[in-house]
């Protein structure tokens, strides 16, 4: 799934699987609508540097003159010695172990590239795989700047989530980011634009696709602050915001890859996991 627009409901094994979550996470009155304590995911960080000897520094032919990443599979130095990984368990954080070469093993859910292109603009910029796996110029529209689509609340007359995506329909969020993670998780030049409409809307929160979702963090801050970010400040449904130097350097870009967690085998299945990106249990960053 690439865009977001809507969901396809599928009330068979799915249902009952999270009928039996919020059965442990909430009392018989009422289903919750956070996070279940017991769903779960592991996530691998890559950094992916660009070699420019492999493939000569690309700019934009847009007029904007902004670099880009290379857009062949070989055009990149990567130390997977560097590699991290994580378990997302209930919207919680712990880190597992820097030894991911057993990873092979395991069933991939999604994985996304991710590039900053600071300090030419403040845009992020992605691809719905790992890049060294594919040669993005051969892939449709190749490096794709994020945007959202914007997902009306029923029951409501103004209120939004924003799903962020790599091909989303429009490229500002839905309504005004909180200031828990504007700037910090998704760049100012991405908040509402208020000269769309007339009368403001309210904001549900932040939703989307999922390697992209832990990516933002990892920008937040420095590389070397990488598990005390994840660890302290990814809360269930929520950002805490912090006060580490941000993590938008030249050229940085890695490779988030999330993985079904064998651990937690019932309640880390990909029909969850899709419900978790579509806000079934709540936005993934609250507004």
């Amino acid at each position: 799934m690439s865009g977001f627009g809507g969901f396809l409901w599928s009330w068979g094994s799915v249902a009952k699987d999270a009928a039996l979550l919020e059965k442990k996470s909430t009392s018989a009155s009422a289903p919750s609508r956070s996070i279940p304590s017991d769903l779960a995911c592991l996530i691998r960080y890559e950094p992916l540097e660009p070699n420019f000897d492999k493939q000569t520094i690309r700019y934009g032919k847009d007029g904007n003159n902004f670099w880009a990443p290379p857009n062949i599979k070989t055009g990149y130095d990567r130390d997977r010695t560097k590699a991290r990984l994580f378990r997302w368990r209930g919207g919680r954080v712990t880190e597992i172990s820097n030894d991911t070469s057993s990873l092979g093993r395991l069933t991939i859910y999604r994985a996304a590239t991710v590039f900053t292109q600071y300090p030419d603009t403040h845009h992020l910029l992605a691809v719905e795989f790992d890049a060294e796996t594919k040669d993005v110029c051969e892939e449709p529209g190749g490096w794709k700047v994020l945007s959202f689509n914007h997902l009306h609340q029923p029951g409501t007359q103004n209120t939004f989530r924003s799903s962020i995506a790599v091909f989303g329909n429009h490229q500002q969020l839905a309504a005004p980011g909180s200031i828990q993670w504007v700037p910090q998780l998704i760049p100012k030049i991405y908040d509402y634009d208020p000269r769309e409409v007339t009368n403001t809307p309210r904001s549900a929160g932040l939703v989307g696709n999922l390697p992209i979702l832990f990516a933002l963090p990892a920008f937040s801050a420095r590389p070397n602050m990488l598990s005390a970010v994840l660890t302290s400040h990814l809360q269930p449904n929520t950002w805490v915001h912090h006060t580490h130097a941000h993590g938008c350097e030249k050229y940085r870009g890695m490779v988030v890859t999330v993985y079904l967690d064998p651990a937690n085998s019932k309640t880390s299945t990909k029909p969850l996991l899709d419900r978790l990106q579509e806000g079934y249990w709540g936005p993934f960053y609250q507004p």
